[in-house]
């Protein structure tokens, strides 16, 4: 078992997560000029586009790419997609709202 590519997957998965959720959060806003009372609706939006995002990514990495492992990739990669939204939800609420207003 590779557990440096489990490891680098799973950051992979991390950061696209916060990255496309603080996106997001920049975006509506900035532009939509939606409330900050509607922060679950923001929040299950911007689960979603990470997800896509995610999903092209992985698509990209094990169809076109050819990665050696591509179950331990996608394992890792979907772990740090989970922590990441979970971490956005938690430890990050502060900072997404800061970035809302």
């Amino acid at each position: 078992m590779d557990f440096t590519l489990l490891i680098k997957a799973g950051f992979l998965g991390f950061a696209l997560s916060l990255g496309v959720l603080m996106l997001v959060f920049y975006i509506v806003g900035s532009f939509l000029r939606v409330w900050q009372e509607n922060f679950v609706r923001v929040f299950i939006l911007a689960a979603v586009v990470s997800f896509v995002v995610v999903d092209l990514f992985l698509y990209y990495k094990i169809r076109v790419s050819q990665i050696p492992n591509p179950e331990l990739f996608l394992t890792g990669c979907v772990g740090g997609w989970l922590g990441g939204i979970f971490s956005g939800l938690t430890q990050m609420k502060r900072f997404l709202l800061s970035l809302h207003k």
